[in-house]
């Protein structure tokens, strides 16, 4: 059966919009040069207000680093569904700046993919959802977030705050794909102690990042061979990756320390404290001066299950609108479901554009696609109702 949102997104509209959201920095505070959120975050909440949507700002952080919210009610007793896009983007780097531009059925720029091309295609459902009768849909609260580059505190508060949203879909470049399950984060520092001493009598000294070479070792030769090479059905395996090394404050001078910076990929069914057991019991075997540090980052991994209502009316919207049958996929990158699941809120990972593009050089969205995902999306909300 053909939907009545069958290609009705306005394509043009679409395009505009994405034009102007990519068009404003939203790069997060904690980047360097990251302007914040908060000029994204105002324009998304004039326009939703002009639009006349009962719409909200949740302050998270000083600044006007605020969660917006747009509320369209369905009929009594139906369920809430949150569309949730985060408004920050990493940093501008080569053709990805905040000058977007339009080319070839594409809309280029930092931020068009990695999630403003999500952000667009939900405020286009919400739109196309408001011609509908109220009783044939469920209640959608579209959500522009802040801070999942880096923190994840936007989502955080917004779990904590609204216990009644029992749903969401979560955007994020998959493709029109439906992404079931996704990896958590693990993130923390190994730090090796020396003595110092002059370079030209390093025997009187202890050398730090010698240290650290056999901690490196330990890793590669002891923890790495340990993970599961298959892992998780729909994510793959767990991975580990030392992604920063500092040490050392002269050319003349023996280091005193030496700290190296990791990141743990946590599959499904895995968890933090089990995880952070197993790297002690590699580490206590090094014969070195060492302190494991306490995790910087901890997030959930994803895994919702194939039958949820949620992930069940996306699949038929999807069907639907595109014709093409889907199955759920994984992902290897985390989202803002890592705050939203713990609270109860059942999450699917869905969005226009690629994640190969995201934080590229080269980012884009491709406007036909989020024109089909706003359908879809739309959609979506009369099959939860």
């Amino acid at each position: 059966m053909k939907s009545v949102f069958q290609d009705r997104a306005d394509r043009a509209e679409v395009e505009r919009l994405l034009v102007r959201y990519v068009s404003v920095n939203s790069v997060n505070p904690a980047i360097d040069g990251g302007s914040g959120e908060s000029d994204l975050a105002r324009l998304l909440y004039t326009d939703l207000l002009e639009w006349g949507f009962d719409t909200v700002r949740e302050p998270v952080h000083a600044g006007g680093r605020d969660n917006i919210l747009a509320t369209l009610p369905g009929r009594d007793g139906a369920p809430i569904v949150m569309f949730h896009a985060h408004l920050d983007t990493v940093g501008l780097s080569g053709k990805a700046t905040d000058q977007a531009v339009s080319s070839g059925g594409n809309v280029y720029g930092r931020g068009a993919c990695d999630t403003k091309g999500s952000l667009v295609a939900m405020v286009e459902a919400l739109r196309l959802l408001r011609e509908v009768d109220v009783d044939k849909r469920a209640t959608v609260v579209l959500v522009g977030g802040i801070d999942e580059e880096v923190g994840g505190s936007g989502a955080q508060q917004l779990a904590a705050a609204h216990p009644e949203i029992e749903m969401a879909v979560v955007g994020e470049p998959t493709g029109l794909e439906i992404a079931t399950a996704h990896k958590g984060v693990l993130r923390f520092e190994i730090a090796t102690q020396g003595n110092p001493a002059h370079s030209s009598k390093p025997h009187l000294g202890r050398n730090a990042i010698y240290a650290m070479g056999k901690v490196l070792d330990a890793l590669q030769e002891k923890y790495l061979p340990s993970l599961d090479p298959i892992g998780h059905p729909l994510t793959g395996p767990a991975t580990l990756t030392v992604t920063t090394i500092r040490g050392g404050t002269g050319h003349n001078v023996v280091p005193a320390e030496c700290v190296i910076g990791l990141d743990r990929r946590v599959i499904p069914g895995e968890n933090t404290p089990d995880l952070l057991k197993e790297f002690d019991r590699v580490l206590d075997e090094v014969d070195a001066p060492l302190v494991r540090k306490d995790p910087i980052l901890v997030t959930t991994p994803l895994d919702t299950p194939s039958d949820a209502p949620v992930v069940e009316a996306l699949t038929e919207a999807r069907h639907t609108i595109t014709g093409r049958d889907s199955r759920p996929i994984g992902v290897t990158y985390g989202t803002d479901a890592s705050a939203f699941d713990p609270a109860g809120i059942t999450c699917v990972v869905f969005g226009p554009g690629s994640i190969d593009h995201a934080h590229s050089d080269e980012e884009w969205v491709e406007i036909e696609e989020t024109a089909r995902a706003a359908e879809i999306l739309a959609e979506t909300a009369l099959r939860l109702a």
